[in-house]
């Protein structure tokens, strides 16, 4: 723990300057943090930005690392694993530069989990894509460039490893998540993908009826609720859902679809429900209730690495024999 005296209209890259001596590393290899009420970080990259705002008796965290540079937005990386009891597993940190074309970011990014954590994942077999909260959403192209893609502070994104190459090759196609519903045995099927040129139900069901043998007919299709990966009770899929919903277009109420990554439902309206015993609905019922309670508690644990912080305290009371002075 360290404790410093400064005046507010010294600027953060004086301030680090000064503190290379007690870190051990220059200036551009560390980086500060701001903890704010709601216990969220958030760097200070601005080194022209005065120190005006930061409070008596503030708590920064300095991290070894490389300090961003104009233009530069740090992220974090995650795995999407789609079919996976945890979908969302953590990578690793990131830095992105306004400009970089998303190809070039990828491979670095493959390149590195090789290296560090022994990951091996094939360049064209695999995505980006903007990560949501929970929620998988827009890909992005080994084209595009963080420029044309809008970059913020604190930014997440997935990588998801692809069965063959990215069959997405224009970014107003719309990527859709597809899974099964089987009402004969209350069972849904690994999530499968869509892509549609175009925005109509009838694009949509002409897809999975080629990918199901689905006659275009029999097909119902229902939204996903809540976030990835939708998941629900099997006793409440079947009739909770509105499976025939009034539109002719899927960026239209009530599917609202505007964006890749939300998750359609499909089931053969000629397969009819499995019929339970009260015993049985009792204890399915049980199970499902332990297998939600499960998926909502679940929380990823998965860290390539830890790191110490050093906590540093600005006190604008009167300096003692043992504080530091930074002028």
């Amino acid at each position: 723990m360290l404790k410093v005296l400064v005046d507010k209209r010294m600027i953060l890259g004086t301030l680090k300057k000064d503190l290379e001596t007690y870190v051990g590393v220059p200036l551009e290899y560390f980086k500060i943090y701001r903890l704010y009420s709601n216990q969220q970080e958030y760097e200070c990259a601005r080194l022209t930005e005065t120190l005006s705002t930061f409070r008596d008796d503030e708590k920064l965290t300095v991290r070894l690392g490389r300090a961003l540079r104009k233009g530069e937005h740090r992220g974090k990386v995650y795995q999407l694993l789609l079919n996976a009891k945890e979908p969302s597993k953590f990578l690793c940190d990131w830095i992105l530069g306004k400009g970089m074309l998303v190809g070039d970011a990828k491979r670095e990014i493959l390149e590195e989990l090789k290296r560090k954590y022994s990951i091996n994942i094939s360049y064209d077999r695999c995505r980006l894509r903007k990560k949501s909260w929970k929620n998988p959403g827009k890909v992005y192209l080994d084209t595009q460039k963080f420029e044309d893609i809008s970059l913020f502070a604190n930014w997440e994104m997935f990588l998801q490893e692809l069965p063959g190459p990215e069959p997405a090759t224009s970014s107003i196609q719309l990527l859709l998540f597809v899974r099964q519903w089987c009402p004969s045995t209350l069972e849904l099927k690994p999530f499968d993908e869509v892509l549609l040129d175009g925005t109509t139900i009838s694009e949509l069901k002409e897809k999975i009826s080629a990918l199901s043998g689905i006659p275009v007919e029999n097909l119902e299709l229902a939204k996903g609720q809540s976030s990835f990966p939708c998941d629900m009770s099997v006793l409440g899929i079947h009739t909770e859902l509105d499976w025939a919903p009034q539109t002719m277009t899927v960026d239209s109420w009530p599917l609202n679809i505007y964006e890749d990554g939300h998750v359609i439902l499909y089931r053969d309206s000629r397969e009819e429900v499995k019929q339970l015993t009260s015993e049985e609905r009792k204890e399915i019922a049980n199970k499902e209730g332990c297998r939600m309670g499960k998926l909502s508690s679940t929380v990823s644990t998965y860290s390539p690495r830890k790191e110490r912080a050093l906590k540093i305290y600005l006190d604008s009371s009167p300096k003692k024999h043992d504080d530091i002075d930074v002028d």
